[in-house]
C-alpha cells in the first residue's frame, strides 16, 4: 500500500480531480500514461461514494478504497452504526468482512471483533485502512468464510455474517442462491458463536428467509431516508417461539415500529373513502408487510385491501411515514381533474392500473410543485386521484 501511495503524481491528480465527474476524469487519463488509471479511478469513485455514504472514512486523510463493487456492496456509516448497536457482547467475527466498514463500527461496541475477508488484495487493503482508522482491536483474517468455520476452534458471543449473490448480475430472491450458504453453515457457526445476525438485501423474501432459517428470534428491516436498505435476523440456537419483527427509517427523526406476523394475520381492518387526512407507511414497513399492525396501532383506516394508503378524520401525530392533508379527490377521468386547474404536482401510484409516467400523460402533469397526487383504487375497487398537500 506504501508503494502506492508513495507515488506523488497519483496522489496529487486524485486530490486535484477528487469532485470531477468519473468520465472527464477518464478522458483526462488517457492522455497521461504515465498515471496509473485503473487506481486514480477506483479511489476519486471511493471519496465521491464515501463522502455521503461513510464519511469517517472520507475525512480520514489516505483511505484506500477498493473496487466500485466492493464499495457498492458495503454498509454505509449510518446503517453501521445503527446494527452495530443491535446486539451485545465481548467478541465478534464478521465472516463476510469486505471493505471493513461493518467490522468497524462493531469494533467500537465489543471488545475484540476478527474480520474475515477471502480476496487478498481486499484484505490488505482494509488492513491499511484499519491502521489509519486506529482499529487496533480488530483481527485481520485472509480466508474463505467456510474454511474459517471449518478450522475455527474460538468461541464469540456473535457471528456476523453477509450472504452475496452468487452472480452479481443475477437478481436474487432467496438465501440458497446466495454465497456463503448460510443455511448450510448455521449448525456448524452455532458450534463456536452464542448468535448468529444475518444480513440480507431488501430483495429476500422475508417469509421465506424465516423458513430457511429456522431459530430466528429478531428482525429488523432498516431504511435511510426512506429507501430500504437492508434486513437483519438473529438466530439463537433451538429458538422457536414467533421472532419480533422491527421496522426502522433512520431519518432526522427516526421512525420505529415493532409487530410480530402472528398478531399482523390476527388483525381486523377497517376501510374508509379517504378522510381528511391521507397516510403512507416509509419504505421498511412496507416491506415488512406490516399492514394490518399500522393500521390497528395508530387507528387508521385503509382506503382498500392492496393500496396501503390509510387514512383518518383527525391528524395522528408521527406516524411513521408521510401524512398528507387531503385537499381534493377526483375520478381518473381527464375532463373532471381539469376542472381542478392542476398543471404540476409529485405524482405516486399504489394498488393502480397505469403506472406514473401514463398518469401524468393522461392528466397532462409535470412534476413538482408542492402538490402529491397519489393515484390508486378504492374499497370498490374504483380508480381514483387523491389530491393532497404535505
Amino acid at each position: 500500500m506504501k508503494s502506492i501511495l508513495d507515488k506523488s503524481e497519483d496522489i496529487k491528480f486524485i486530490e486535484n480531480h477528487k469532485n470531477d465527474s468519473l468520465n472527464e476524469i477518464a478522458l483526462i487519463l488517457s492522455k497521461q500514461p504515465s498515471l496509473n488509471k485503473e487506481f486514480i479511478l477506483a479511489q476519486i469513485n471511493g471519496l465521491q461514494k464515501a463522502k455521503s455514504k461513510i464519511q469517517e472514512f472520507y475525512e480520514t486523510p489516505n483511505i484506500i478504497y477498493p473496487s466500485k463493487l466492493s464499495l457498492e456492496q458495503c454498509s454505509s456509516e449510518r446503517t453501521g452504526v445503527y446494527k452495530s448497536k443491535l446486539v451485545k457482547g465481548k467478541t465478534l467475527v464478521d465472516l463476510t468482512g469486505g471493505f471493513g466498514v461493518d467490522s468497524f463500527y462493531f469494533s467500537k461496541e465489543f471488545e475484540a471483533v476478527t474480520h474475515i475477508e477471502q480476496n487478498t488484495e481486499l484484505h490488505n487493503t482494509v488492513k491499511h485502512n484499519f491502521e489509519l482508522l486506529n482499529a487496533n482491536n480488530i483481527k485481520l483474517i485472509n480466508s474463505t468464510a467456510e474454511k474459517f468455520i471449518e478450522n475455527n476452534t474460538i468461541k464469540f458471543d456473535i457471528a456476523y455474517i453477509d450472504p452475496s449473490r452468487r452472480n452479481e448480475n443475477q437478481r436474487v430472491f432467496k438465501l440458497d442462491e446466495c454465497t456463503p450458504n448460510i443455511i448450510e453453515l448455521a449448525p456448524k457457526i452455532f458450534e463456536f458463536a452464542n448468535k448468529i445476525l444475518v444480513k440480507t438485501a431488501p430483495l429476500l423474501d422475508i417469509k421465506q428467509t424465516l423458513k430457511d432459517l429456522k431459530c430466528v428470534s429478531k428482525i429488523w428491516i432498516i431504511s435511510v431516508n426512506n429507501d430500504c436498505k437492508e434486513v437483519l435476523y438473529l438466530l439463537e440456537k433451538n429458538f422457536t417461539a414467533e421472532p419480533e419483527t422491527n421496522t426502522i427509517n433512520l431519518t432526522k427523526t427516526n421512525q420505529e415500529f415493532s409487530f410480530n406476523y402472528e398478531q399482523e394475520a390476527e388483525v381486523n381492518v377497517s376501510f374508509s373513502d379517504p378522510q381528511k387526512y391521507l397516510y403512507e407507511p416509509n419504505s421498511a414497513i412496507l416491506k415488512a408487510g406490516a399492514f394490518n399492525s399500522i393500521s390497528n396501532k395508530y387507528e387508521v383506516k385503509k382506503i382498500a385491501q392492496h393500496s396501503h394508503l390509510y387514512t383518518s378524520e383527525n391528524l395522528v401525530q408521527n406516524f411513521p411515514g408521510r401524512a398528507f392533508k387531503i385537499e381534493h379527490i377526483s375520478a381518473y377521468n381527464p375532463k373532471e381533474f381539469k376542472k381542478l386547474k392542476l398543471t404540476k404536482a409529485n405524482v405516486s401510484c399504489r394498488n393502480f392500473k397505469h403506472k406514473v409516467e401514463q398518469v401524468k400523460q393522461k392528466l397532462k402533469l409535470k412534476d413538482g410543485g408542492e402538490t402529491y397526487l397519489f393515484a390508486t383504487t378504492d374499497k370498490n375497487e374504483k380508480p381514483i386521484l387523491v389530491i393532497c398537500l404535505k
